[in-house]
Parts: C-alpha cells; sequence; structure tokens
C-alpha cells in the first residue's frame, strides 16, 4: 500500500499548473509560476516516474486529470472522485476529492521558506508531509522536473517532457469508468498503512 500511496501522493501537483531570493521573495515568485500554471486552459506532457515508469498525463482545467502508464495503469479524477486502475490485479481505487486542497498550489501552500536559484525553487518545513520539494520549472514556467522528500528520506521525482499547453481535451477522458470485473477498493489513500 505505501508504494501505491508514493506513486498516487504526486497526482494532486499535477491538478494546477507554477539569484538566491530571500523567503518572501521565494513565495512571491513560485505564486507566479503557480498563477501562470492556473491560467492554462489543458495540458498533455510524458511523465517519467523516479526514472523508470514512464505515461503520458493529460489535465483540463479546473482539476480534471488522467494518466496512462506505460505499465497500462491508470490515474483519472474528473475533479471530484479520483480512479486509480492497475490491470494486473484488476483493482480500482476510488478516491473521493471531497475537501481536498488540490493542485499544485495545495501541494506547495505552507512551506517556510521558499528559496529560488534561477528556475529551481526549494521548499523546507520540519512539519509537513514532504520536508524539502524541489520543483524546477522551464523559461515559459512550465514544470519540468519536481522532488519530493518524504519525512522517511525516500525521494520521489517526476520529470515533465514534450508539453503542449491548451489542446483540445473531451470531457470523457476524465470521466473513468472501471471494467466491471475489477474489484473496487473506496478511498485507498484514507487507510492506514
Amino acid at each position: 500500500m505505501r508504494k501505491l500511496k508514493t506513486l498516487f501522493l504526486f497526482i494532486p501537483i499535477l491538478c494546477l499548473f507554477p539569484l538566491g531570493i530571500t523567503a518572501q521573495d521565494g513565495h512571491d515568485r513560485l505564486n507566479s509560476v503557480i498563477a501562470r500554471l492556473n491560467s492554462l486552459e489543458s495540458f498533455r506532457a510524458t511523465v517519467t516516474i523516479n526514472g523508470g515508469m514512464t505515461g503520458v498525463l493529460s489535465y483540463k482545467n479546473p482539476y480534471q486529470l488522467h494518466v496512462r502508464l506505460n505499465d497500462g495503469r491508470i490515474i483519472s479524477s474528473n475533479g471530484k472522485v479520483l480512479w486509480f486502475y492497475n490491470p494486473d490485479s484488476s483493482i480500482s481505487g476510488r478516491q473521493d476529492l471531497k475537501g481536498v486542497s488540490g493542485g499544485l498550489g495545495g501541494l506547495l501552500s505552507g512551506y517556510e521558506s521558499v528559496t529560488v536559484s534561477g528556475r529551481t525553487f526549494r521548499l523546507t518545513s520540519p512539519t509537513k508531509r514532504y520536508s524539502e520539494i524541489i520543483l524546477v520549472v522551464s523559461d515559459n514556467d512550465l514544470p519540468r522536473v519536481i522532488k519530493m522528500k518524504h519525512s522517511d528520506e525516500e525521494v520521489t521525482e517526476i520529470s515533465f517532457s514534450g508539453i503542449a499547453t491548451n489542446i483540445g481535451l473531451g470531457t470523457s477522458l476524465f470521466n473513468f469508468q472501471p471494467p466491471t470485473s475489477s474489484q473496487i477498493v473506496e478511498n485507498p489513500l484514507n487507510q492506514k498503512e
């Protein structure tokens, strides 16, 4: 279950798209990146997780997400419900998103320290789920790499490439229906390890 949670904890960050500089200036610069990402109608990118697993991520504002990984797994959200589907085990996780602060803004909020060096942001906090987040953006403020360090020192790294913005994405892509033969697990991210 830990690996499932680790893999899918990065999904909320994808639902929004954001010199040594003082912490306040770092927060201001980060907020401008998040505002830029929020202004996008949609985007599609190839993602690579921890240097190995790849997939295609599609996003449509607000909070609609579809990721098809190279091993056949699907992560899909219409903004209200997040689905995880694994064809190998024929298990579908259905996560209610009510009350969740999503997107990049939700993930990056509340960090005491935000420093910026060029296009790299470093966020740190001893009290957050991720003690450190490194975000690297392109010249046009699109995400290139995000690294999240868990409290147990495990790091999840997601790389983005081939980003296309403001493309036509149909709503049906984000309304995933699991195969009728799959076992459905309700709210798997709420369960204790």
